[in-house]
């Protein structure tokens, strides 16, 4: 098995060695992406003194849970209500056709469900008498901006 396994090493290094004579990978010259001269005349530059300027995080809107109230052990007894309401950022509108619930860890897609008894708008929705079984549950709310900015927001939830 020994004298198998050398033939096959041999047999591909000379299969290797002979792609790279090939390929011209085994003669290809060195290229520089910036020369010895560039980079000297950049030493003394401002810009490479000064400590890296640090860049705004990314703005998203925002996705505000206000019913149920939140609450130390997020249980609540069903039926219930349940409010959002969308902040968009000054430079671009929510767009309320992206908006998703999902459920579970599995993120199941139930946004038609809930898109039957209320009307999402560009400030949010409720929804009065929502109904879900006595468990603990998590609902994983997502909308977007007209710049296709996402946000996500997590709603976990003990139903008595």
């Amino acid at each position: 098995m020994t004298s198998i396994f050398r033939k096959y090493l041999r047999r591909t290094a000379i299969v290797c060695i002979a792609f790279g004579a090939v390929s011209g990978w085994a003669q290809a010259p060195m290229v520089w992406l910036v020369t010895s001269e560039e980079a000297q005349s950049f030493e003394g530059a401002p810009a490479f003194n000064e400590e890296p300027a640090l860049r705004p995080r990314s703005v998203v809107p925002v996705i505000d849970i206000l019913k149920p109230e939140p609450t130390a052990d997020m249980k609540v007894k069903a039926p219930f209500a349940i409010a959002v309401q969308f902040k968009a950022q000054s430079d671009a509108d929510i767009d309320p056709a992206t908006f998703k619930v999902m459920y579970g860890a599995l993120k199941l897609d139930i946004t038609n469900r809930i898109a039957k008894y209320v009307k999402i708008s560009k400030e949010g929705f409720t929804l009065e008498n929502a109904q879900i079984p006595p468990g603990k549950h998590r609902l994983t709310l997502q909308i977007q901006d007209v710049k296709q900015r996402v946000a996500e927001r997590e709603l976990r939830l003990e139903v008595e």
